[in-house]
Order: structure tokens, then sequence, then C-alpha cells
């Protein structure tokens, strides 16, 4: 049998991480034929859905579920009387303060009545029916060009970025046309 070739560093990878690698290793130490320090290593490598199907690192998942849904509680934005979460998701609002301009993260909601961001603290938020148009630009940030939302409120323009910048727009526009088709009156 001729030993392959056609393995990579992606093809071991693969198998690290959907199988695992299991490692034993018994060292012994002597000096003129006595054992002086003995040493036994046993490691498993893989995935943690691999470890946690076979029986691996479950309280380290239990404990570390627990924490994130802990914080997450903590950052969950107040709502408002008869407001319900539509969409949310992780992303940024642009802050320009001066010449210093950044992004600041956290979670932004659209809910029936208006669009946040909630980091702990509100660091935006507007109710849906003072926005005036929505556009898809794009800026280039450490030599990449990213998608990014531009939300046009109160004759300003605001950027926002999350992951999916399509689906996020079209959740607003969604909303806001129902508003609207809400407050016409019917003929």
């Amino acid at each position: 049998m001729d030993p392959e070739r056609g393995n990579n560093l992606v093809d071991l990878l693969d198998r690290c991480l959907n199988k695992g690698i299991i490692l034993n290793a018994d060292v012994i130490i002597s000096v003129a034929g006595v054992p002086l320090i003995g040493i036994s290593l046993k490691a498993a490598i893989a995935g943690i859905e691999t470890m946690l199907d076979y029986g691996m690192m479950e309280a380290w998942d239990t404990g570390t579920r627990e924490w994130y849904a802990a914080e997450l509680t903590k950052k969950t934005a107040v709502l408002v009387e008869g407001e319900e979460i539509l969409l949310w998701t992780f992303g940024s609002i642009r802050e320009s303060r001066g010449i210093i301009q950044n992004w600041r993260p956290g979670y932004w909601y659209i809910t029936n009545k208006r669009l946040f961001l909630w980091n702990g603290e509100m660091l935006f938020e507007t109710p849906l029916y003072r926005v005036e148009a929505l556009t898809v630009g794009t800026e280039t940030y450490f030599d990449k060009e990213h998608n990014i939302l531009i939300l046009y409120i109160n004759g300003g323009s605001i950027r926002i970025r999350v992951s999916d910048v399509i689906e996020f727009r079209e959740a607003i526009e969604k909303v806001s046309l129902k508003k609207l088709e809400m407050e016409l009156p019917a003929f």
C-alpha cells in the first residue's frame, strides 16, 4: 500500500475537529538505570462538538452556557409596554466626536415601535416613523470593503454595521411599511 501524498493541513485540521486525535505518552527519566521521574501524558484533541459527543468537557460547556445566558440577560434591553422584538443582532454604530470617529458595538433591536442599539446602556434609539430613508453603502476598513446601512433620520445620516445588512434593511422597511399601512385610512 502506497502512502497518500494528497493530505494537507486542511485535511489534518478537518480530521482533528471532526473525528479527534488521542495522544498517549509515558515517559520515564532515569539516571544510571535508576528511574527518577515518570510522566504520563494523555491528550484528546478535537472540536468542542466532538468532545461533547464523547461525553468530554460537559461541565465546561454547561458552565459556559450558564455564564453567557446570565450575561445576555444583563444586556437585554428594556421594552416598553406593547413592544415586541422582531429582529435583534450584534452590530455597531459609527460615532463621531470632532475628529475622533469610532464604531460603538452593541445589540441592534428592531421592534414593532422603534429601532435601537443597546449594550447595557442605550447608544441609539429612534421611533420607526422617523426613518426617512435607508441605503446600503460600502466603506473600506483595513484594506477591506464592508457593507454598511446608512439610515437617514432628522435630516442627517447614521452609519450602521451588522453581519447581514440586507436582512436588517428589509426588516426595518417591513415594519415601517406596516406602520404606514396602519396609519392610512382605508377607502
